[in-house]
C-alpha cells in the first residue's frame, strides 16, 4: 500500500527513528524540521536508501500560520506522526504566561491544527491514520515541569476527541507514550538549565530501573509499534494510549 507519511520533529531523536522505521518503497515520507539543519538531509537520505521517496519541510510549528501553510504544502496525508515536541522544565513557581502558551503552542495547538486539516482529506479519502507522541510523565506527574506534562495531557485528550470524530470515517487516531528515552533535545535542555543555574538531576537512570524491562531504551524501541498503529490492519485500534516504555507505566 502506498503511503504519504509526515513526521513532525523528524530531524533526530524520535522522530528520525519512526521516519526510517516507516521507510520502505512506495512511501512517501514528509520530513517536519525547525530548520534547514543538515540532520533532516541526512535523515532523508537514510530513507531513500531504503527505498522511500523523501520531501523536506520546515515550519515553526509555535507559529499557527507556518503549521497551516505547511499543512498545505504537504498536500494529502495517509498517516500522520506528530512527533515535535516542546520541553519545558521550568517550575511552577517560576512559571511565566509566555513559558505556558509557547509550550502549548508546540505540543498542542500545532497538532491539532495539523490533524484538522490534513484528517478532513483523510475523510473525504475514508482512510488515515494519525498517532500523536505524547509522555508518561502525565501518568507519573513528572519529571518534566507541568507547562509539558499539562500540554501531554491535553494532547491525549485530543486523541481521544479525534479518534471519536474521525472514527466513522475510517481514520484511527492514537498516542504513542514512550518511557525513558534520551534524546539529544533533552540534553540541550538541560544544558541550558545548568547555564540558568538550575541543579539537574539524572532522571533517567532512576527512571530506567523502575521499569519492568530495566534498561535504557532507544528510539528504535518505538518502532514497530509505529508500523502497527500506520498498518492497514490496525483499523480496530483507536482511542488509546499505547505505552512503550518498557514497563514504566501500567494502563
Amino acid at each position: 500500500m502506498d503511503q504519504r507519511i509526515l513526521v513532525t520533529g523528524a530531524r533526530r531523536g524520535i522522530g528520525a527513528a519512526l521516519a526510517i522505521g516507516l521507510a520502505r518503497p512506495g512511501v512517501t515520507l514528509l520530513l517536519h524540521h525547525l530548520d534547514a539543519a543538515g540532520q533532516a538531509g541526512d535523515v532523508a537520505r537514510r530513507c531513500r536508501d531504503l527505498g522511500a521517496s523523501t520531501r523536506l519541510l520546515d515550519a515553526d510549528l509555535s507559529d499557527p500560520a507556518a503549521v497551516t501553510a505547511m499543512a498545505a504544502r504537504a498536500g494529502d496525508v495517509d498517516v500522520l506522526v506528530n512527533n515535535a515536541a516542546r520541553a519545558s522544565n521550568v517550575p511552577i513557581g517560576e512559571m511565566t504566561t509566555g513559558e505556558w502558551g509557547s509550550t502549548f503552542a508546540v505540543n498542542v495547538t500545532a497538532p491539532m491544527l495539523l490533524a484538522q486539516t490534513l484528517g478532513a482529506g483523510m475523510t473525504v479519502r475514508g482512510w488515515g491514520r494519525i498517532i500523536n507522541v505524547v509522555s508518561p510523565t502525565v501518568a507519573l506527574g513528572g519529571p518534566s515541569g507541568p507547562a509539558y506534562v499539562a500540554s501531554k495531557a491535553a494532547l491525549i485528550g485530543l486523541t481521544r476527541s479525534l479518534a471519536r470524530a474521525l472514527g466513522p470515517a475510517g481514520v484511527t487516531v492514537n498516542a504513542l507514550s514512550p518511557g525513558a528515552i534520551r534524546t539529544e533535545g533533552e540534553d540541550e535542555l538541560e544544558e541550558a538549565e545548568r547555564a540558568a543555574g538550575r541543579d539537574v538531576p539524572d532522571h533517567q537512570a532512576p527512571l530506567a530501573a523502575t521499569q519492568a524491562v530495566p534498561r535504557g531504551l532507544t528510539p528504535e524501541d518505538l518502532v514497530d509499534t509505529v508500523r502497527l498503529l500506520a498498518a492497514p490492519g490496525s483499523a480496530a485500534l483507536t482511542g488509546q494510549v499505547l505505552e512503550v516504555g518498557g514497563g514504566l507505566v501500567f494502563r
